[in-house]
């Protein structure tokens, strides 16, 4: 077998699939990739930052300032690593009933903002 060069659905750019890539994806039993990793990699960073990071983000149970990704003024609630692996919270708090009269995707947004 030898390598396959595909051309990128997202980019149209070409890339290549070696024969081993093939041995893989047999044994995964998945298909092909029909995006290129360039693709792939900025499909999966999408709800990622590690390039930027903040100070002066307040733990969202002890008060604690702590460096995030997240920038203080996303509105996203952020904990320190002791307190989101401690017993400190109940995650029960943060249940929603799900509202039939709203969108979704609205409901979606609140939800992962307060938790």
């Amino acid at each position: 077998m030898s390598p396959e060069t595909r051309a990128c659905v997202n980019c149209k750019g070409e890339f290549v699939i070696e024969p081993e890539d093939f041995v893989f994806y047999e044994r995964m039993k998945v298909p092909a990739p029909h995006v290129c990793p360039d693709c792939r990699f900025k499909m999966r960073a999408v709800w990622r930052n590690e390039m930027s990071l903040y100070t002066g983000v307040q733990c969202g149970l002890c008060d604690k300032s702590i460096i995030s990704m997240y920038n203080p003024k996303s509105g996203f609630t952020v904990y320190c690593n002791s307190c989101y692996r401690g017993d400190g919270w109940d995650s029960r708090e943060y249940s929603a009933d799900y509202n039939f009269s709203r969108p979704f995707f609205d409901q979606l947004k609140d939800l992962i903002k307060k938790v």
